[in-house]
């Protein structure tokens, strides 16, 4: 099986590290961003197997990224991730493969990318 590549973009350079530290040793290939600029940039480069990314940042929210990422119609899983209680927020469905509210479950996010993964 080929090693998946993951975009994870939060603004909070803590949760980059951890969750990146995770994942990578849980065998996925991680890039990081620290805005949805930067991860529209890396995402025309790398094209990821899933994207991560926070909710709430400055400039371009977790939801304007999905949203943008559907309008260019690309088909990458998008998990977003949360401090906040989104749970009921109706635009997390319909812009994203799944939700994980911070701190982050590292097992849970684990079984949504693979299940992100398996959608491939």
């Amino acid at each position: 099986m080929d090693t998946k590549k993951i975009l994870l973009i939060d603004d909070d350079e803590s949760t980059l590290e951890s969750i990146s530290s995770y994942l990578e040793e849980l065998g996925f290939e991680v890039f990081t961003a620290r805005n949805g600029i930067t991860g529209l940039e890396i995402v025309k480069h790398l094209n990821p197997d899933v994207i991560i990314t926070d909710i709430r940042m400055s400039g371009l929210t977790g939801i304007e990224f999905a949203y943008i990422m559907k309008g260019l119609k690309y088909d990458i899983p998008i998990i977003l991730i949360s401090s906040f209680d989104n749970k009921d927020n109706k635009f997390i469905d319909k812009c994203s493969f799944g939700y994980v509210q911070k701190p982050i479950d590292i097992h849970c996010l684990s079984d949504m990318i693979s299940d992100a993964c398996v959608k491939d």
